[in-house]
This record gives C-alpha cells, structure tokens and sequence, in this order.
C-alpha cells in the first residue's frame, strides 16, 4: 500500500471517528432554561369529553346503519404486501400495531413499530376562541358498515378509513388512506365546519413517541435525528449525543424546536425506519425530544390552515425507492452525507441491479468489491508505478537533500530538475487517491446506511450482513471473524506495496515498518463493531487489491 494510499485510508478513520464529535461541536445539546413567563393555551377537556357523544352523521351515511352512540374502542385490521397493521378509532384514527413484514433477522419473527409510547399518533388539535388548545382525542364515531379487516392484494388497492366527531354541534372528519406497496398513508383532516370556533383558522397534526427501536447496537444512536426540508434545504436536529464505539447520553435532555417557512417535509428517523409528515402546505413544523437513549421520545407536529388539510404520512423501513416516492428529497438523506448523494446512489442502484442477478447479498458485496477495484485498476497501477519511479531515484533525492540541506531553495530546484530528467510527477500519486476517496465514503455509508443488508445472510455464520458476524461469545465479548480478515489482509497488502522499497532514510524506513502494523490495528478497533457487509467489502477490497499489486509489482 503506497504511503498515498495510506493517508487515504487515515483521512477515511479520522473522519469516522471524530464526525460524532463534530457534530456535538457544531449542533450542540441545547440546555434546559427556566420556562419564561407566557400565557400557553392549555389543555383542557374538549367537548367530546364533557358530556356524551352526540351521533352527528353525513348525509351520506345511513342512519341506521351507524354504530350506536355508546362508543368504545374499535380496532381495524389492514393487511398489505408490506406490513399488518391495526387501526383504533380513538383521536379519529390513530395505529394501534404496525408489523413489517420484510427485512426479519435470523430467529425474528417481526418487526413491531409501535409501543405503548408512541401508539397515541396522529392526534389533531386546534386553539379555540377562548385560547385554549382543544385536542379531539378519545373514540370517533365510524359507519358499521366499515370492513374490520381488509387484505390488499393488487397493486392498486386501496383502504379508505374514515371517523367523525360532533365538536360543538359541528362535524369533524378525518380519514386514513392505505394503499398496496407503499408505507405512505394519506391523511385527511377536514374541520372546515369548526371554523367559527377556531382561533387562528389553522389546526395541528401530531405524532408523539417516535419510533420504537428495532436494533440491539449501541451506536444506533448515532442515527437517531430529528429532520425537516425547507426549500430543498434539509436540517438535523440530533437526539441526544453517541460515539462509534457505543453508547452515550442514557438521558436525552428536553427539548424542542420550532421551524417557520415553506416546509417540505419534518420527520423522525432512527437507523433503518423512520416516521414523516409530508404536509399539503406548511410554513410551521415542530419537533420535540426526551425519554432515554434506550428509548428516545421524539414529537413530530405540522400547523395548516384548515382549507390545507391533506398530509402524507411515511411510516416504515427507509427503503430507498420507498422514499423517493415521496417526490422530496429525503432519499439523498437515507444514503449518507448529502454532498455525496449521487455518487452514493451510483453504489446503491449497482448494488441493487447486481442483486437483481444473484439474490444474495453476500456474493453482491464480493461481485460490487471485483467491479470497484477494476474501474479503479488504471489509476492505482498509476500510483503504484509513479512510487516505483520515486524509488527508483530515491538515492539522487537523498543526495539533494543532503548536499543542499543549507539551501532549501536550490534544494527544490535540483530536485525539480531530477524530476523532469527522470519523467517522475510527484504528485502523480496523489490525484489517483483523490478520485477514489470520495467512492470510498460513498462506498462505507451506503453499506453502513442502507435497510437492505439488514437481515439479509451469506453463509455459515454470517447471518445478518447488517450486524457484526459474531462466530461464539467469551463471557460478555463477541468474537468477530471479519475484523480479524479485513486487518491481516490489509497487513499484507501493506506489504506487498512496499516490498522492494527503500528510502535510503532509516527514519523514514522506521516509520514505514510502525505504520504496517499500527494501521492494520487501528482498522480493525474501529470496524469491530461494524456490520459484517461493510467488513466482507473490505476484506474483497484488499485481497484484490493484493493481487493487482503482484502484477504491477512483477512488471518488468
């Protein structure tokens, strides 16, 4: 591995290892501050709760048909090809029980999305004339003739769920839309009659609880972000604070932020699934956290005028094409960093057409690693010559440097004239690196990022190309073979590139021999933890690697 090469690969583990702090730095915790004296509308008893339901139907809705006036929970079932999921009537529709079907873990049988802290969703409210902020919870009524359990089979279909509620003497509707192969809800919320009774003509549309959890890494947290689009422009708001290796603020401290302006959209994610509200129009948006890093309590809410009232809910797997479907950019968030969205979905949408061919991700990993190291062939042989070359005259360099050591300048121009006389570019190996340090990152986020390894095996004890490939447990550590590979690997392709090679300078020479096994170590710290895909990648990389480097370095 040429000394180029290797100042790549540090950059690559310095900014994986200090961007969490970064990120502390530049997006800091904000701190608890004493509450400033304000009149707050307050949360009262709407009339819903006052006094009981009066049925109040629309015209459309046969009378009889209705259920009876003594309302109590009712649950609705919605099956599709993507997810089960179980709809209550209370605050007009809300999900009781989410269960994905796709991307199970070896011995997971599902994917439960909702727990008891964020089952209370998609609660609407509004400030009446008197200030107060009035929420339509507690059970809507509904049509009996509204099917309890439905199965979407083609690809169109479509479930429409639709609930109303007499809020002084006037009729609130809201409605759920599910359709076959998305994760995108359409909902409605239509209280255009209550407008004589609404403050600021405007309601609000809430999700509290976020996300339940899905994975057992300590550095999911690193994920877990707040996010809102405005103008095309998307901001983070971090949920409490984690490093690489785990871990963590256990406490997530309070807090809230307001956003004013055209709003694309303002969502939760955490590693693999996320919940967004896509608004017909918004210029408020608000997203408030606490509870704990082991379950974080994250509140997404959008403000609209009440003539606005259409909102798409996203809820489910961050799949790429899923959540490009939504039509505003949150998919160059799923695949990492933003500056590297298109190069990332070059490796996303490769990776994807090459699983299209062989149905395991395992051989995509090693096929995508062969295709990388052949694009990239004409330009590490490049490198690798050009270091061939300055080895070659790197005996007339330490002359120069030794005769001239008095005279810096001189210095530089005889060894300027060397370079010429010997048709050596000094920097001729660093622009080869340059080109393919940002497909690396591109090449790490994606692999890190994307739902698609999860729960997806190769072979024998690799069962799951997102997690860590634990061959056994001592006590309470696990043993990772991959690590182990991808770093003795990296060991010989180390030296295999500086075999032959001499600076003439023991220092240096000295230096050289540390970083063969300093660096291989400190590789292996850092990936110990990561995923086994991410590994295997690396491993391929460098085997291949390895092997071009036996063909440049026996040219004659």
């Amino acid at each position: 591995m040429s000394r180029n090469t290797l100042i790549g690969f540090v950059l690559i583990g310095l900014v994986l290892l200090f961007w969490p702090t970064y990120l502390d730095i530049v997006f800091p915790e904000e701190k608890n501050t004493p509450p400033q004296e304000e009149v707050l509308p307050t949360k009262t008893n709407s009339p819903l709760q006052k006094k009981p339901l009066k049925k109040v139907l629309p015209e459309n809705i046969n009378r009889e048909a209705a259920v009876s006036s003594e309302l109590e929970e009712t649950f609705f079932e919605i099956e599709t090809s993507l997810y089960s999921a179980v709809i209550s009537n209370k605050n007009g529709g809300s999900i009781s029980s989410f269960v994905v079907r796709d991307h199970l873990k070896d011995g997971e049988d599902k994917i439960q999305l909702i727990d008891t802290i964020n089952q209370n969703n998609l609660l609407v409210s509004f400030i009446n004339d008197s200030g107060e902020e009035i929420f339509l919870e507690d059970f809507w009524s509904f049509a009996s003739s509204l099917p309890k359990k439905v199965s979407l089979v083609q690809d169109d279909d479509f479930q429409k769920l639709s609930f109303y509620i007499e809020v002084g003497g006037a009729l609130a509707k809201k409605s759920l839309t599910f359709k076959n192969n998305s994760y995108s809800i359409d909902v409605d919320v239509d209280i255009e009659d209550l407008e004589t009774i609404i403050l600021d003509n405007k309601f609000k549309l809430q999700w509290a609880g976020g996300v339940r959890l899905t994975e057992n890494s300590k550095q999911e947290s690193l994920f877990l972000e707040g996010l809102v689009s405005q103008n095309g422009s998307i901001q983070s708001y971090r949920v409490g604070s984690a490093s690489l290796f785990g871990g963590g603020a256990s406490e997530i401290s309070l807090g809230s932020k307001q956003y004013s302006g055209n709003t694309d959209f303002v969502g939760y994610r955490t590693k693999y699934f996320g919940v967004f509200f896509v608004p017909q129009r918004t210029d408020e948006v608000e997203i408030t956290k606490g509870g704990s890093s082991e379950r974080p309590e994250v509140g997404i809410s959008t403000k609209q005028e009440i003539n606005l009232r259409k909102t798409t809910l996203f809820f489910g797997p961050l799949e790429y094409e899923q959540v490009s479907s939504l039509g505003v950019g949150l998919e160059d968030k799923i695949l990492g960093w933003q500056w590297l969205s298109s190069i990332s979905w070059l490796v996303y949408a490769t990776m994807v057409f090459l699983y299209g061919i062989v149905p395991n991700y395992g051989v995509v990993v090693i096929l995508f690693a062969v295709l990388i190291k052949a694009a990239t062939y004409p330009l590490m042989a490049k490198q690798l010559r050009s270091s061939k070359k300055m080895q070659e005259i790197q005996p007339e360099l330490n002359k120069i440097k030794t005769k001239y050591k008095h005279d810096p300048a001189l210095q530089q121009q005889k060894m300027a004239a060397l370079f010429q006389e010997s048709g050596v570019n000094p920097l001729a190996g660093c622009l080869p690196m340059l080109i393919q340090f940002p497909v690396l990152i591109a090449v790490f986020m994606v692999f890190r990022n994307t739902i698609e390894f999860r729960g997806e095996s190769f072979f024998l004890w690799i069962t799951d190309l997102a997690s860590p490939d634990t061959l056994f447990m001592v006590g309470s550590v696990p043993i990772n073979v991959l690590p182990f590979l991808m770093s003795i690997s990296m060991y010989y392709t180390m030296q295999s590139a500086s075999a032959g090679q001499a600076s003439g300078d023991p220092a240096q020479e000295a230096t050289q021999k540390m970083m063969k096994y300093m660096f291989p170590g400190m590789m292996f710290f850092l990936f110990y933890g990561f995923p086994s895909g991410l590994n295997l990648y690396y491993f391929c990389f460098n085997v291949i690697q390895l092997v071009q480097q036996k063909i440049i370095n026996n040219e004659k």
